[in-house]
């Protein structure tokens, strides 16, 4: 019972029905409204939908209409100096990562915490660069660590169910919520299954053996994960 619980609570933080070149749109009530050439259109409810993200000369932006109410940061212009690194970061990434488009990248003076490098908006495929990120050392698992956050959300719900049990969450009975593991693979992996799952992702592909050393079964999911992954056309 416990295990059938929680995995009713892990399936939906993570799946959605969307492609890599995909952006998932919520379900949504339509005003009524008059076209251009006059036609009225009633009021009706929108059902929840994949739209292609199309391809542009750049998803580099300098503002954005898209509000984000658990950061306080500012945006700014891009120079070319930062687009170049942020580009050369993407380029490094692994390629499964790289089918992922983003509708946005944008440029935060600081995230939540002023050492917070970058952050996403899984459901909006966007992606915000901070500060702190141009003087990193390892920028590419920073992408990575976002552009996973981004990929999880169609991931299958049985392979985030096996990977949260083999990390360690479990069931706390009283609440309803999953308790963190007690031998986590970074500080913050105890937050969510998804920044666990994301953690998880970035140290497999720039240092294997710590995930291996940490949770052998751990690894096996996630070496599962990514190479179904890698699979999909």
């Amino acid at each position: 019972m416990i295990s059938l619980i929680l995995m009713l609570i892990v399936a939906p933080l993570l799946a959605k029905p969307c492609a890599p070149n995909e952006l998932f749109i919520r379900a949504q009530k339509i005003q009524s409204y008059e076209k251009n050439d006059g036609t009225e259109v009633s009021s009706h409810q929108r059902s929840a939908h994949c739209r292609t993200i199309f391809e542009r000369a750049s998803y580099f932006q300098d503002s954005t209409k898209q509000k984000f109410p658990n950061l306080n940061t500012r945006f700014k212009k891009w120079n070319p100096k930062e687009k170049r690194i942020v580009e050369e970061s993407f380029a490094l990434i692994p390629a499964w990562l790289q089918e992922y488009k983003l509708t946005e990248i944008l440029r935060g003076d600081k995230g939540g915490h002023p050492l917070n490098p970058a952050a996403s908006a899984p459901l909006t495929k966007s992606l915000i660069i901070f500060d702190s990120f141009f003087s990193s050392i390892d920028k590419r698992a920073i992408i990575i660590h976002e552009m996973a956050h981004i990929a999880l959300l169609n991931l299958d719900p049985q392979l985030t169910f096996e990977f949260s049990v083999a990390s360690g969450w479990t069931l706390d009975e009283t609440s309803l919520r999953p308790v963190p593991p007690k031998n986590p693979l970074l500080p913050d992996s105890t937050i969510s299954i998804n920044e666990d799952l994301a953690n998880h992702i970035e140290i497999y592909h720039t240092n294997p053996n710590r995930v291996l050393v940490n949770n052998p079964v751990s690894f096996s999911i996630i070496q599962k994960i990514v190479e179904t992954k890698e699979k999909q056309p």
